[in-house]
C-alpha cells in the first residue's frame, strides 16, 4: 500500500509521480506516531524519476526517524544518486545490501574503497562492485592493521568475474584450512557452522575467516563430500606459485 497525495493506493500501477513527496513523508509520520509502529528494512531504486532533492529530503527524514532500521537494502542505483545517499546517510544500521550498485562514481574524485572503509555497520552484501583483487587487499590489509572496519562481523562480495584469491590475499599472511578438520560457528540469526577456509588475524588476534566454497552446514559434525574436493583441489593450487586461483564469491567472516 502506497501513500499518494493525500489517499492511500493498493494497486501500484495506478500511482502517478509527484515532484513534491513531502506530504508522502508527512503522511508516513504521522501513521508510525499514531500507531506507535516501526519498520525495520527498507528498499531503494536510486533511478529516475528520483531527483537528488527527493533524495536528500527521504534521507534526512530517515536520519531523524527515531526507531533503529536493521537493513537497507539498494535494488539498483545510478552512480550520481548513490553518491547522494552515501554521503547524507548517516543513520546507523545493521545491514547493507548493494545489489545492482557501484561503489565507484564516475564523476567523484573518491576511490571504490572510500565508501567501505567509512561505513559503520556490521554487516555488507554486494552482488558485483565495482573492486578489483588489489582493492580487496587493501581492505583486508586495513582491517588487519585495525585503521578501518573494526565493528564488521560479515562481508559478502559476489562478482560476475572472478578474482585471484592468492592477489586478494597477498601478504595478508593467510593459512588454508582443511573443512575436514576446522569447522567455525558463526551466530546470526540462528548458528551456522562454516567449515575450512583461509584463515587471517588482525593485528590484535581477531580472527577472519575468507570462504569462497559457498557452503553452510545447519550441523556441527556434517561435511560435503564435494567441499573436500575442493578443498584438495584449492591446497593444489594455493601452494603453487604460477597457478592463479579464481573465485567469484568471497564471504569474510570477522570472529
Amino acid at each position: 500500500m502506497t501513500f499518494e497525495q493525500n489517499r492511500f493506493i493498493v494497486n501500484p500501477k495506478e500511482i502517478r509521480r509527484h515532484p513534491n513527496i513531502s506530504p508522502f513523508l508527512q503522511a508516513t509520520q504521522h501513521f508510525i506516531d499514531v500507531f506507535n509502529c516501526f519498520f525495520e528494512i527498507i528498499e531503494f531504486r536510486l533511478r529516475p524519476l528520483l531527483t537528488d532533492d527527493q533524495l536528500i529530503m527521504f534521507i534526512d527524514w530517515l536520519n531523524g526517524v527515531k526507531n533503529e532500521i536493521r537493513e537497507i537494502i539498494i535494488l539498483s542505483a545510478m552512480s550520481s544518486l548513490f553518491e547522494v545517499f552515501r554521503n547524507r546517510f548517516r543513520k546507523s544500521i545493521n545491514t547493507l545490501t548493494l545489489l545492482d550498485t557501484d561503489f565507484s562514481d564516475s564523476e567523484s574524485s573518491n576511490s571504490p574503497l572510500d565508501f567501505l572503509f567509512n561505513i559503520n555497520i556490521e554487516r555488507i552484501i554486494s552482488h558485483n562492485p565495482n573492486l578489483s583483487a588489489e582493492d580487496l587487499n587493501l581492505f583486508l590489509r586495513s582491517w588487519q592493521e585495525g585503521k578501518t572496519n573494526l565493528n564488521l562481523k560479515q562481508v559478502k562480495f559476489i562478482f560476475w568475474e572472478g578474482k585471484d584469491v592468492k592477489e586478494v590475499l597477498k601478504d595478508c599472511g593467510g593459512e588454508l584450512m582443511d573443512p575436514r578438520e576446522t569447522k567455525i560457528k558463526f551466530r546470526e540469526r540462528y548458528d551456522i557452522w562454516y567449515r575450512g577456509g583461509i584463515h587471517i588475524r588482525r593485528n590484535d588476534g581477531r580472527l577472519a575467516v575468507i570462504d569462497t566454497s559457498g557452503h553452510e552446514y545447519w550441523k556441527e559434525d556434517e561435511i560435503y563430500e564435494e567441499h573436500a574436493l575442493k578443498y584438495l583441489e584449492d591446497h593444489e593450487i594455493w601452494n603453487s606459485e604460477n597457478s592463479p586461483w579464481y573465485e567469484t564469491m568471497f564471504v569474510i567472516h570477522f570472529l
